[in-house]
């Protein structure tokens, strides 16, 4: 029962409150998200490309996927943990983090906001903690992966 409550209460949040418009607003409309993560039920899934696999889980709000958290092997060249905050079916936000395994030795963190629209509003990137450039693969490899993990998360077995 209070499970229940607790997701009919971020429902009703969720609907009162809209998708802010401003990168900040959605930035921490993603942390709400994911700090009420205990209230929402999940699903359990792998994915796999080549020498790229992941375990994921769906936060799902009834049948609608809220968030993913993705752990990522990357073949030889390393790990990352990706996340994916939807709203209304939509991607909003994305985060990543990277540990480059190969010869670069590289530690990575994307973030990336979009619009409603899905264009992209703000994109960072750091390596080994210092910013810079993003280029235009980041954005598009996670909403293209967003979409696919989300469709595979609707199917995938629930735990509750």
């Amino acid at each position: 029962m209070k499970r229940i409550t607790l997701l009919l209460s971020f429902c009703t949040l969720l609907a009162c409150e809209g998708l802010p418009s401003d990168p900040n607003g959605l930035r921490a409309f993603a942390d709400r998200m994911e700090s009420r993560q205990e209230s929402y039920d999940k699903a359990y899934d792998n994915w796999g490309s080549g020498d790229v696999a992941s375990t994921y889980t769906a936060y799902l709000d009834g049948s609608t996927v809220a968030f993913i958290e993705e752990h990522m092997t990357r073949g030889t060249s390393g790990r990352s943990i990706n996340r994916y905050y939807f709203y209304n079916d939509q991607l909003f936000c994305y985060r990543e983090s990277r540990n480059n395994s190969d010869s670069t030795h590289v530690d990575v963190e994307v973030k990336v906001v979009f619009d409603a629209q899905g264009e992209v509003l703000v994109a960072q990137q750091k390596l080994n903690n210092q910013p810079v450039a993003t280029d235009a693969y980041s954005p598009s490899m996670a909403r293209k992966h967003s979409q696919t993990l989300r469709e595979l998360a609707r199917h995938a077995p629930v735990m509750q």
